[in-house]
């Protein structure tokens, strides 16, 4: 098990708007290393050509979850910042969750 994640570039990279990726366990050292130009080759280009990049969301799952998400096509759709109205329905999943 690990953790698949969705970066968010500031502006667009050619074609591309996001990079979703796993790590192993939390992540967090495979992530620290994408913000830092070092992960994979797009996000170099991405940090190289001065574009930001921001953690947007994560999830637990395994390399074929991260596969079942890329196979979508659709980074934009699980983005907090492209899809604001993600952010309330997680709030209120998480006030449920918590009044359960």
């Amino acid at each position: 098990m690990g953790t698949v994640y969705l970066l968010h570039f500031s502006r667009p990279f050619s074609h591309a708007c996001h990079y979703l990726g796993w790590g192993k366990g939390d992540a967090s050292k495979r992530i620290a290393d994408h913000l830092a130009g070092k992960g994979s080759k797009l996000t170099r280009h991405v940090v190289a050509a001065g574009i930001g990049l921001t953690l947007v969301a994560t999830w637990k799952g395994d390399r074929n979850f991260e596969r079942k998400l890329k196979n979508r096509k659709n980074s934009k759709g699980f983005c907090p910042i492209c899809k604001p109205e993600l952010n309330e329905r997680s709030r209120k999943a998480m006030a449920k969750r918590r009044a359960s």
